[in-house]
């Protein structure tokens, strides 16, 4: 089984049961809404949206109140890290089990402490940084060793402090000795500018300030009293005392900090409350029904019914049929084996299929698989992701997702040590092994062995394209666009091989035939869709043009082979480093150790990726390019996406 098979239901219930039936039916969880609110046949028979309850704005400040919980907690909650905290994983709940935690939650009374504590740390916080700013400002003058309130009690002077830019400084200090009565001195000075003092007599007070301002002088007038020094030490006494009263607050914060699990559960419960209140939103109602329609998976219809039963008791009105083949939206659910579902993710980045279609992740699966393993081609490689998959999987506790991403690496790495066992390649040949194929030598027969690899799989994605064609009946689509595509394709490839490796010249004359056949019957078929002659020749000839393309996806199938080869040889020169370390006494073996763990974990890891993608490339472009749209909406499970939990 691939595509879930599906089915639509029509469902009437009085307005006053909607909240017992969501709360059902997210239990139930495999419930997909069509939203009824852009249906306008429905509106014009007298129909209305229903509006979202007025309780949403509430339930969103109680999720801001758990949300600033966690924020604030998070920061004192001690949490496992590494390995320790994947072993742990996350908690596990299901529905009911949620709801039992949330009814035992006070998080009201624990919100209001906890702003309550973290709004007087703050306040205190803000001062610091007011204090922080003074000392910043006075900074500048602490050479300066008198009061700051009697720089302006002299009778016959005048007491000036300020900046000056410090490009100007020579230009000042030429100028000011031009003055008898002035006393100058730069206090400090930083990229910018010069912190000065000037202390000058009444009668040369002018003849100052013009030198000043002509110097770009900027006046600055301190808050401060005492010398800056001494100003300088009391905020410090004061910024101590309020980090202190700080460090006191978060104390009493960290008290509550075993309340964050429960304020996760307690985010994760009012997350689904949410949704449920916002799936009003789908539906369309008479004064007191409400109309609900959507999919649910075929082989639940008994679970559903049951729990639109528990809700409603015999208040309510269904109706449920098969969903139509070919409907664009009809939800898009995939079941498959272990194996093939670590695949899937595979198939949904690139495109969900639609309902009329196959799921093509079994068909890829077991391709990426070989082709995967291809490139990576290393025994010691295959082994580490084997062990590293395994362990995750048997001691990590792990969600559903990296579960399946887990499996998919487990998966792969037995194709990796397989592959490798052909090359005779451990770690890049650190232990000499036998090979069935010498890649440094035998590159010609690799390269005839990845195209033939890629012959298969286009072929193969042409097959399937033959199979989707007749199963809807189009049997001359079939032999047109694939039938004669395969004599074509086929033909010239026997054709080739004969001419190059000069096999009995009625094998090439078989080849020749039947190539000429398969693009008589293109040209001829190509354009059949255009009206006019003309355009069924243009149409011929252009569908022909797309041998091009043929050959280029031939030539990408390589990189099976490029990349094979490329990760060995880096694991080969990564030995050799480690080879002549080695010769190098004590220090050299423990550097010749370093450079191979850390050389090897590299390329693994250049490896994996290269392959992780590469082989992406060939599934996505030159297979499903073959027979696969996609474009199918996926099905949307009626419950929230968790963060904190794994909700069953």
């Amino acid at each position: 089984m691939a595509i879930v098979k599906m089915s639509k239901f029509n469902l009437f219930a009085f307005n006053s049961d909607r909240e017992n039936l969501l709360h059902e039916l997210q239990k139930f969880k495999y419930v997909h809404f069509m939203n009824l609110n852009k249906n306008d046949s429905l509106k014009e028979i007298g129909l209305k949206n229903v509006e979202v309850p007025e309780s949403i704005v509430a339930l969103d400040e109680e999720i801001s109140k758990v949300k600033y919980g966690i924020e604030i907690l998070s920061h004192f909650y001690e949490k496992e890290s590494g390995l320790g905290a994947m072993k742990k994983g996350l908690e596990t709940l299901n529905f009911d089990e949620l709801e039992e935690r949330d009814s035992k939650i006070d998080y009201i009374n624990l919100y209001n402490q906890l702003k309550d504590l973290n709004d007087k740390k703050e306040m205190l916080i803000q001062d610091v940084t007011k204090l922080g700013s003074s000392i910043e400002e006075l900074s500048p003058w602490v050479k300066l060793n008198s009061p700051i309130k009697e720089l302006n009690k002299f009778e016959s002077s005048e007491a000036l402090l300020g900046t000056i830019p410090k490009k100007l400084k020579q230009k000042l200090e030429t100028e000011l000795l031009d003055t008898n009565y002035t006393y100058f001195e730069i206090l400090s000075e930083d990229k910018d500018n010069i912190y000065v003092l000037a202390i000058t007599s009444n009668s040369e007070a002018e003849t100052l300030n013009e030198i000043l301002r002509n110097n770009s002088f900027s006046s600055v007038k301190l808050s401060a009293e005492e010398e800056p020094s001494t100003e300088i030490s009391k905020l410090q006494e004061e910024i101590q005392i309020k980090e202190n009263e700080i460090k006191d607050f978060e104390n009493k914060i960290r008290q509550f900090s075993g309340a964050l699990p429960d304020l996760e559960v307690e985010y994760e419960y009012l997350m689904n409350k949410k949704l449920r209140l916002m799936a009003s939103e789908n539906f369309v109602a008479t004064d007191n029904v409400n109309v609900i329609q959507g999919y649910i998976p075929a082989e639940m219809e008994d679970e559903f019914v049951q729990a639109v039963k528990l809700a409603l008791k015999d208040n309510y009105y269904i109706e449920i049929k098969e969903a139509e083949r070919d409907n664009p939206e009809v939800p898009i659910l995939l079941k498959n084996s272990k194996f093939v579902q670590s695949f899937e993710s595979l198939t949904g980045m690139y495109a969900l299929p639609r309902y009329n279609e196959i799921d093509p992740t079994p068909f890829l699966a077991p391709f990426y698989l070989a082709f995967f393993g291809m490139m990576i081609a290393d025994i010691g490689y295959g082994i580490l992701m084997l062990i590293g998959t395994l362990v995750a999987l048997k001691y990590f506790n792990l969600t559903d997702s990296m579960k399946s991403f887990m499996r998919f690496f487990h998966y792969l790495s037995y194709s990796a040590i397989f592959w490798g066992a052909i090359y005779g390649s451990f770690f890049g040949g650190i232990i000499p092994l036998p090979a069935l194929i010498n890649p440094s030598e035998q590159y010609n027969e690799l390269l005839i062995i990845s195209i033939a690899f890629g012959a298969v799989h286009l072929f193969f994605g042409l097959g399937l394209k033959a199979y989707l064609s007749i199963r809807e009946g189009n049997i001359k689509d079939a032999i047109y666009d694939v039938g004669f595509w395969y004599m074509a394709l086929i033909g010239g490839i026997l054709f080739l091989i004969s001419m190059v490796m000069g096999i009995s010249s009625i094998a090439k004359n078989i080849g020749l035939v039947v190539m000429i056949i398969g693009m008589v019957g293109i040209i001829l078929t190509g354009g059949r869709d255009s009206k006019s002659i003309g355009g069924k020749a243009a149409g011929g000839l252009y569908s022909l043009y797309g041998i091009s393309s043929y050959v280029g996806d031939f030539v990408s199938y390589s990189r099976l082979m490029a990349l094979g080869l490329s990760g060995g040889f880096i694991a080969s020169a990564i030995n050799m480093m480690v080879d002549m370390l080695f010769a190098k006494g004590i220090l050299g073996i423990l550097g010749g150790i370093a450079v191979f763990f850390i050389g090897q974990l590299f390329n693994v890891f250049l490896s994996i990726l290269s392959a992780y993608v590469h082989t992406i490339r060939l599934t996505y472009v030159e297979f499903f390019g073959k027979f696969y749209e996609g474009g199918g909406k996926g099905f949307n499970i009626f419950r929230n996406k968790t963060k904190y939990i794994n909700l069953k």
